[in-house]
């Protein structure tokens, strides 16, 4: 922060410059910068309350203005003092100290620091549900076909977070909220939390400022976005759309979630639709794929962490989803339970949890994994052995045994 006196600051706000004069009674924001043709352009934004200013709601003007222009200076100082209506002002000179401070904070950036001197983080990095790390302050992803429960598992993951303390908005392109208002409440019943919502209509690129507001105004720690598909401002292919829109994620300050669709060519289960930029920039990203329903309308969702760049990667964990009149429950499960689920683990996995209570030969546990390759179950045998995931056990004969340690 710049600060002359009292009267008269200059700070940097997140991404705006506010110059402040309260001997004046105005104030200047600038916001939304960028570079175009090498000139610095952005929103100013002049409140005022000065007797007799042509304001609307304390607004003396809202315009783009172009700071590297010494036309466009001498352009709004005219439009601010005819709008005012205050011509003892110095309008040029106001305009032209702004300009010169934020070009000068723009050169200089941010300072760089030592990295043992920045404080540890303090609280929760991450907040367990159903077997999934919620980061708490950085983007992920949660990714699958139409129809396989996405929506409705995040609004689960959602009231798993309010229940903690942590408050949620919920950013919605595909349903409105007498849809989840319904889900809402066969998921708690009476006892529903207060999950903010905002129906949305535009890009998310195009809401950061009533995104920031709405996390701000209504405190929130956590967002959640369905979906990015219908959220970019351009197609999901284009690299550019996607770091726009992790960009905006990002300046909302608190972790966030959000819902994509896969592609249908081969490997689409491995990263969200689009840009490769998606499964980049996230800093987590699980697939979840639908079993069939039951004839007890009960459905097996199977989740993969594909990346995990701040907490471990977790095996594929499962999520057994029940529907009964008005009411749906979420409950953990072992994929292993469930034959079709089980027989997408991988290998190594699905070879320990057959010799998880007791040591099988090699022969058993081929039966076990009918599916599996005798050239494919030696070699992950070995691996396991070698990585001290699985032991050799004495058998009969030349019979040995495998076994996870004690």
């Amino acid at each position: 922060m710049i600060s002359d006196d009292a009267k008269r600051t200059f700070r940097r706000e997140n991404e705006a410059y506010v110059f402040s004069l309260k001997d004046l009674g105005l104030s200047f924001r600038v916001d939304r910068l960028r570079r175009e043709r090498h000139e610095l352009n952005g929103e100013l934004a002049v409140d005022c309350d000065m007797a007799g200013a042509r304001t609307v709601g304390g607004s003396l003007s809202v315009a783009d203005f172009n700071l590297s222009s010494l036309i466009a200076r001498k352009s709004r100082a005219m439009h601010l003092q005819d709008r005012s209506r205050a011509p003892d002002v110095d309008w040029v000179g106001l305009i032209e100290e702004l300009c010169q401070r934020v070009l000068a904070e723009e050169r200089a950036g941010t300072p760089s620091v030592s990295l043992r001197d920045i404080p540890r983080p303090t609280g929760d990095a991450a907040v367990s549900v159903l077997g999934v790390p919620l980061l708490l302050a950085h983007p992920m992803i949660l990714f699958g076909d139409g129809g396989s429960s996405k929506s409705y598992l995040a609004l689960y993951m959602a009231t798993e977070l309010a229940r903690q303390g942590i408050r949620v908005g919920l950013l919605d392109w595909e349903l409105d909220g007498g849809d989840h208002r319904v889900r809402l409440e066969a998921i708690c019943g009476g006892a529903m939390p207060d999950i903010r919502y905002k129906r949305c209509d535009r890009p998310l690129v195009h809401m950061r400022d009533e995104v920031q507001r709405m996390v701000r105004v209504d405190r929130l720690g956590y967002l959640i976005c369905d979906s990015i598909a219908f959220a970019c401002d351009t197609k999901p292919e284009d690299a550019e759309a996607a770091q726009r829109y992790l960009q905006t994620t990002r300046s909302a300050g608190v972790g966030s979630l959000h819902l994509a669709h896969i592609s249908k060519a081969e490997g689409g289960d491995q990263k969200p639709f689009g840009s490769a930029f998606w499964h980049n920039g996230a800093r987590a990203t699980w697939f979840v794929r639908a079993g069939e329903p039951d004839q007890d309308g009960r459905i097996v969702l199977a989740l993969h962490n594909r990346k995990a760049n701040l907490t471990a990667r977790r095996v594929p964990q499962g999520v057994a989803v029940t529907f009964t009149e008005g009411s749906t429950t979420f409950a953990s499960m072992d994929l292993q339970d469930d034959p079709d689920a089980a027989a997408e683990l991988p290998v190594p996995l699905r070879i320990r949890q057959a010799v998880k209570h007791i040591p099988l030969t090699r022969d058993a546990i081929a039966e076990e994994l009918p599916d599996v390759t005798v050239q494919t179950l030696n070699r992950v045998l070995r691996r396991e052995v070698q990585m001290g995931r699985l032991i050799r056990l004495p058998g009969v004969g030349d019979a040995e045994r495998f076994g996870v340690r004690a």
